[in-house]
């Protein structure tokens, strides 16, 4: 059960602007906030497509609670200008996920997607708060079996060099691209923070694979992470493109943001949503436990793990308990929940 603390930065019936709300992570984060007794005011490039959630938020928290506005090209300059007036608090998931291999687009679309995001936020003088959806491939090393602090201070500069390289721009270059823009974009963010000076206090929320339920699964299915649970489901080699790293539920993910807005005593910091380490031979050996009757593909060979000591990690947590839940959702419950809308998908 979520809880409003008392202290939180913004009363009870605030506004708050949410972009991409109909995506996997806004539509959660939005009814997070709604269950808390906030306004949310939604943004999307189409509305048609978000008027499903419309209805099922004006049927579980009254009419007059939730809007969807509609902004085709929100990298646009004065794009989200009229969107934000009245609001106090802005999550800002957009960006470019296209998995384009052409830095010149993908990175260049994307920091146009934040700094509109923040150059209108800084117009409305009312909003306190505002929350920026990095990643964590924007801090990761890439480092293997090896015991080191990633702190605050990390950045993923080896897909930048790698991503920035001349071309040819081919398909494997995709990764890179993806963590270069966000790495680009977060940084973009506090340089905007540290020159322009606005009225409101940002932090970043940095999660790692991403997993777990979504509102609605027949619209919505399981986001980006999608493609790669499906793939170690079928037996598809593509999902040993991943290395070890960590995981973290899509709820969780949501809290991280609802917390980074409200909570008093986060300004200017970058929240790892680091839960739980992940290695494909762990999750396959669990995955054969919950589901016994199916074949899983045999795990990489000398896979390693990602032994990174993410020092913000229990500060991360700290938000999850400040909202009511004991700590980060077990690895094995998130797993679940999506591996049965997979089972269901593709049969045992």
């Amino acid at each position: 059960m979520l809880s409003r603390s008392s202290d939180a930065v913004l009363p009870a019936g605030s506004l708050v602007l949410i972009t991409g709300v109909n995506g996997l992570l806004g539509g959660k984060m939005a009814d997070q906030l709604l269950q808390l007794g906030y306004r949310v005011r939604g943004v999307v490039r189409d509305s048609k497509k978000a008027q499903w959630l419309q209805e099922r938020f004006d049927e579980a928290y009254g009419v007059g609670k939730f809007e969807v506005v509609e902004v085709p090209k929100m990298q646009v300059a004065g794009a989200l200008d009229g969107v934000v007036k009245g609001c106090s608090g802005m999550l800002h998931l957009v960006s470019d996920i296209s998995w384009g291999p052409d830095p010149n687009l993908v990175i260049t679309n994307s920091k146009a997607l934040v700094l509109e995001g923040m150059r209108a936020a800084a117009t409305e003088p009312g909003l306190r708060r505002f929350v920026y959806t990095s990643s964590a491939a924007a801090a990761m090393q890439m480092r293997f079996n090896e015991v080191f602090d990633l702190g605050p201070d990390a950045w993923n500069t080896a897909s930048v060099e790698r991503a920035l390289a001349p071309p040819p721009y081919t398909p494997e270059r995709a990764f890179d691209v993806y963590a270069a823009s966000k790495v680009q974009c977060e940084q973009a963010v506090w340089d905007f923070v540290s020159t322009q000076r606005p009225r409101f206090e940002a932090n970043t929320v940095l999660p790692d694979f991403v997993t777990g339920p979504s509102l609605d699964v027949a619209r919505q299915g399981l986001g980006p992470t999608a493609h790669v649970l499906g793939a170690l489901w079928t037996g598809d080699e593509s999902f040993r493109f991943l290395p070890p790293h960590y995981m973290v539920d899509t709820g969780d993910v949501g809290l991280l943001h609802v917390g980074a807005l409200l909570h008093p005593d986060f300004k200017g910091e970058r929240v790892f949503g680091y839960a739980h380490r992940k290695t494909w031979t762990d999750w396959i050996q669990r995955l054969r436990a919950m589901y016994p009757e199916h074949k899983f593909p045999d795990p990489p060979e000398n896979e390693g793990q990602d032994l990174s000591n993410v020092i913000g990690r229990p500060r991360a947590e700290s938000l999850l308990k400040w909202l009511g839940q004991p700590g980060w959702r077990p690895m094995e419950e998130s797993m679940k929940e999506a591996f049965d809308v997979i089972a269901a998908k593709y049969g045992i």
